[in-house]
């Protein structure tokens, strides 16, 4: 089956020009990869602060405009207004709060991981065009925040 990171790359639009927030960003490698892919702005989180210290570190060692920062999920603040907001979630709870940063009209993606099914719950949230993309590592959906 395809890589998961060109699974996430077909759900994403051209992200030349676009503002980026990757929640449970990990190590910092998708959003490495999105700013490599034309993102002007890209701001990844983590509950994790040993994955973000490496992500960190790498952002000194070759700066490409990332910064990251040490949340949980489920008490992330507004991190500002993005074009597309990345997550992966294991739990539909935190999807409130990680949507608030989102812009109207703009795109969510989400990787469900541990068989979570998202499609009701971004449903009753308010998305629209709401899109599956299988893979083996979790389930890629794709969603618009309604205007």
């Amino acid at each position: 089956m395809a890589d998961q990171a060109t699974t996430l790359l077909d759900a994403l639009p051209d992200l030349t020009g676009r503002s980026v927030l990757v929640v449970g960003c990990g190590d910092g490698r998708f959003p490495r990869l999105f700013r490599g892919k034309g993102a002007r702005r890209v701001v990844g989180v983590d509950a994790d602060q040993v994955l973000i210290a490496v992500a960190q570190r790498e952002e000194e060692r070759n700066p490409i405009g990332i910064s990251y920062e040490v949340h949980q999920p489920s008490r992330l603040p507004v991190m500002g207004t993005f074009d597309i907001v990345m997550a992966f979630l294991d739990d539909p709870g935190p999807l409130g709060r990680i949507a608030a940063s989102l812009a109207t009209g703009g795109l969510l993606v989400v990787v469900a991981t541990n068989g979570l099914t998202l499609e009701e719950a971004l449903r009753d949230s308010g998305f629209q065009d709401i899109v599956l993309h299988r893979h083996e590592r979790g389930d890629i959906h794709s969603a618009r925040k309604a205007s």
